[in-house]
C-alpha cells in the first residue's frame, strides 16, 4: 500500500515538491523554502515532502507556517511484500496500447536512450504500472532481462535484478502518488520531486517550474562513485573493475533530470555556472534563468570585536549538515594541518544525525588526531548568534549549489574559505558585476586538505587581511544579494506562470 499522510488539503496557489528536505532537515534547501513561505505570505502553499521511509524523520524541525494550508508526504520504500495493485488512473488505450504497457516501454525506452519527448512523458504519466506488478509481473521481469542484456556488461544477474527493483520502487510510487491540487507546481529539485512534479503537470496541465540549488544528477553521480552498497568485481590480474551498475542508476538520475527540463515551464538556477551545466545536461536555454539566493538586509549583525579582539585563538566555522558530500573529513585533517602551524580552534555547527556512521567517522578523525581540544560539535544552534563568534566560515563541500551560509557569513562580516564548486567562487571573488569589489575570502580545492590548511594559516597570520576580506563580503552581500530582490523575482515567476483558479 502507498505510504502517505496528507492534511486536508484545499486547493493552493503554488504547491512545493520537496525531497529530503523541509520541514524535516535543516540548513541548506530547507533555509530557502522557510524564506519562500515566510516572503509570500499573501499565497497559499501546499508541500508535498518525498522521504526515503516510515520513520526517518523524527518531528519536523521548521514550524509550518499559516500560509501552508496542507502538506502530503510520500515515501520511497516501505512494505513491499504486501504490495498490492492500486489503479491511480482510467486513461484509456493509447494507439491500442493499455496504460501498463505505455509505462514499460517508458521504462525501456528511460534506460536505452538519451532523449526525453512528448512520446515519453506521456506514456510514464500514464501511471497504472504499479508496485505488485514490478515485483510479480511477467513484462516488467522480461524488461529486467532485456536491460540485463543490454547495460549489464558482466554484472551478475541477480545484482542487476535486485537493483532493477531498488531503482524502480520507488519510481513508481512516485508515479501513483497524490499530488496537491494547486495553480503551479514548484519542483525545488530534480529527481523525484522534479518527476512527481512532470507527470502531474502532463496529467492535469499545471505549470511546473523547476529551481535548482545544487545539481541532482551530478550530486548523485558523486555519491554512486563512492557507494558502498554497489559491489565492483576484479578483473584479471586483480585489477579492480567499476561496476556497470553504477553507470545504470547514473543515466537514471540523468534522465530524470532531463524529464524535468523538458516539462518545467522556467527552469531557475543559482549561478552562471550551474546554467550552463544544466545548458550540458539537456536544459532549454530559453528557459533557463538565474535568481541567486539572498539574505535579509536585517540580516547582518554588528561584531563584537571586543569578543574577537581579546579571543587569542582564530576561531573556524563550519555551519551544515555532518554528510560526505560536504566532505567534514578534509576540514577536520585541514585543522589538524593548520594547528601545528598557528593557534585556532573549529566549531561545527549543524545537525549530524543524518548520517550517523559517517558522523562518527569524523569524530574519531578528531580524536586519532588529537584534535579533542580543538574542534568541538556543537550541533543545530541558532546561527544568528554563531556567525558573530566567529572568526571565518569555511565549506570543503564535494558540491555546492549557491550556499546560503556564505552569503550569511558575509552578512556578518566573515571571509569565507570554500572549494570551487557550484557558485563558491562567483562568491567570494565576484562575478562580472561585482568582481571590482575584490576578494571575500580564499577558493581552494576539492579534496585537499594541504591546501586548506594553507588558506586557514594565511588568515590566521593576517587579522587585517581577513578583516578586509570580511569588508568585501560585507558589500557583496548588499550590492547582489538582497533577500528583497529575489522575492521579488519570483513573485513575477509566479504570477507570469501560474494558471488562473
Amino acid at each position: 500500500m502507498l505510504n502517505t499522510t496528507a492534511l486536508a488539503t484545499p486547493s493552493a496557489d503554488v504547491a512545493l515538491l520537496l525531497e529530503g528536505t523541509y520541514p524535516y532537515v535543516a540548513g541548506g534547501v530547507s533555509s530557502w523554502v522557510d524564506q519562500v513561505l515566510a516572503a509570500h505570505a499573501e499565497r497559499r502553499f501546499a508541500l508535498l515532502h518525498i522521504g526515503p521511509y516510515p520513520g526517518a524523520y523524527r518531528a519536523p524541525v521548521y514550524t509550518l507556517p499559516k500560509n501552508v494550508v496542507g502538506m502530503v508526504e510520500i515515501y520511497c520504500r516501505g512494505d513491499e511484500a504486501g504490495a498490492t495493485s492500486r489503479r491511480r488512473t482510467t486513461q484509456p488505450p493509447k494507439n491500442g496500447r493499455a496504460p501498463k504497457v505505455r509505462v514499460i516501454e517508458a521504462l525501456r525506452r528511460l534506460h536505452l536512450e538519451d532523449k526525453v519527448d512528448d512520446e515519453l512523458l506521456s506514456d510514464l504519466s500514464a501511471g497504472d504500472l504499479q508496485v505488485a506488478d514490478l515485483l510479480h509481473g511477467s513484462p516488467a521481469f522480461q524488461l529486467c532481462r532485456e536491460l540485463y542484456a543490454a547495460l549489464g556488461n558482466g554484472a551478475p544477474f541477480m545484482d542487476f535484478f535486485w537493483h532493477f527493483r531498488a531503482m524502480h520502487v520507488p519510481l513508481l510510487r512516485i508515479l501513483a502518488a497524490p499530488c496537491p491540487k494547486a495553480n503551479l507546481l514548484h519542483a525545488v529539485s530534480t529527481g523525484y520531486a522534479g518527476l512527481v512534479g512532470s507527470v502531474n503537470s502532463v496529467r492535469h496541465g499545471v505549470p511546473l517550474v523547476l529551481t535548482e540549488h545544487g545539481l541532482y544528477a551530478r550530486e548523485r553521480e558523486l555519491e554512486l562513485a563512492r557507494a558502498s552498497w554497489i559491489q565492483d568485481h576484479h578483473g584479471a590480474m586483480g585489477a579492480r573493475r567499476a561496476s556497470p551498475l553504477r553507470r545504470f542508476w547514473s543515466h537514471y538520475f540523468r534522465m530524470l533530470s532531463r524529464i524535468a527540463y523538458r516539462c518545467a515551464s522556467r527552469i531557475v538556477t543559482l549561478s552562471e555556472d550551474n546554467r550552463a551545466k544544466q545548458l550540458m545536461d539537456g536544459a532549454d536555454p530559453t528557459k533557463c534563468a538565474i535568481v541567486p539566493n539572498g539574505v535579509s538586509h536585517n540580516a547582518a549583525l554588528a561584531r563584537p570585536t571586543e569578543i574577537v579582539a581579546t579571543r587569542r585563538r582564530m576561531r573556524v566555522g563550519f555551519v551544515g549538515r555532518v554528510v560526505p558530500i560536504k566532505d567534514v573529513l578534509t576540514l577536520i585533517r585541514a585543522i589538524g594541518l593548520a594547528r601545528r602551524q598557528v593557534d585556532l580552534e573549529c566549531w561545527i555547527v549543524g545537525p549530524d544525525t543524518e548520517d550517523p556512521v559517517y558522523s562518527a567517522r569524523c569524530r574519531s578523525m578528531v580524536q586519532a588526531l588529537g584534535l579533542g581540544d580543538d574542534i568541538k560539535f556543537l550541533g543545530p544552534q541558532q546561527v544568528a548568534e554563531i556567525y558573530p563568534q566567529l572568526d571565518v566560515l569555511v565549506l570543503t563541500s564535494f558540491s555546492e549549489g549557491q550556499p546560503l551560509v556564505i552569503l550569511e557569513a558575509f552578512a556578518h562580516g566573515l571571509p569565507v574559505i570554500a572549494t570551487d564548486v557550484g557558485a563558491c567562487r562567483e562568491l567570494i571573488e565576484g562575478g562580472d558585476a561585482d568582481r571590482r569589489l575584490g576578494r571575500a575570502g580564499i577558493v581552494t580545492r576539492v579534496a585537499s586538505p594541504a591546501e586548506t590548511a594553507g588558506a586557514l594559516v594565511e588568515l590566521a597570520r593576517r587579522p587585517a587581511i581577513r578583516q578586509a576580506m570580511g569588508a568585501v563580503g560585507a558589500a557583496r552581500v548588499a550590492t547582489r544579494y538582497q533577500l528583497e530582490q529575489v522575492v521579488a523575482i519570483y513573485d513575477s515567476l509566479y504570477q507570469t506562470c501560474m494558471v488562473s483558479p
